[in-house]
């Protein structure tokens, strides 16, 4: 079975780009698409007794605006291999996100780094690759 559209998740480090470079290689070699999303995680309430309304919005414009010059330079690794790509930002849980997006958009491969830029990182696999590898609907490459 070729994959026709692939999904990377994206989120600026090492593992992701690791993961996007491979993307990138199978994209080629099979003609797929490809579909690079990065995912802000929502604000955590339980971390602080009172914030305001304007901090968490300026909290998530922050975080945004950089995922999204993370994919600006996932976009320009892609087309410096002579590729295009679609790009996404999405606000939410990581793998859930992903998971609606591929299920949403046709993906039916998608590709991540075996830990991206979370706090606390797990002893083998981060939790978003876990999550994907446990319940995504479709195949998924960890890549380390």
């Amino acid at each position: 079975m070729a994959f026709r559209k692939i999904l990377v998740g994206y989120d600026g480090s090492e593992a992701s780009k690791k993961a996007l470079y491979k993307a990138i290689g199978l994209a080629k070699i099979i003609g797929g698409e490809l579909h690079i999303v990065g995912v802000v995680r929502p604000f955590e309430f339980a971390t602080v007794d009172f914030i305001l309304p304007e901090e968490i919005e300026e909290y998530e414009r922050e975080e945004v605006s950089k995922e999204e010059k993370y994919l600006r330079e996932a976009l320009d690794i892609v087309k410096g291999e002579g590729l295009n790509a679609y790009t996404k930002v999405l606000e939410g849980e990581p793998s859930e996100e992903l998971m609606d997006y591929a299920d949403k958009n046709g993906c039916d491969l998608i590709v991540v780094g075996h830990r991206g830029v979370g706090g606390f990182k797990r002893m083998i696999l981060g939790s978003t690759a876990s999550n994907l590898v446990k319940y995504a609907n479709q195949s998924v490459l960890v890549v380390k």
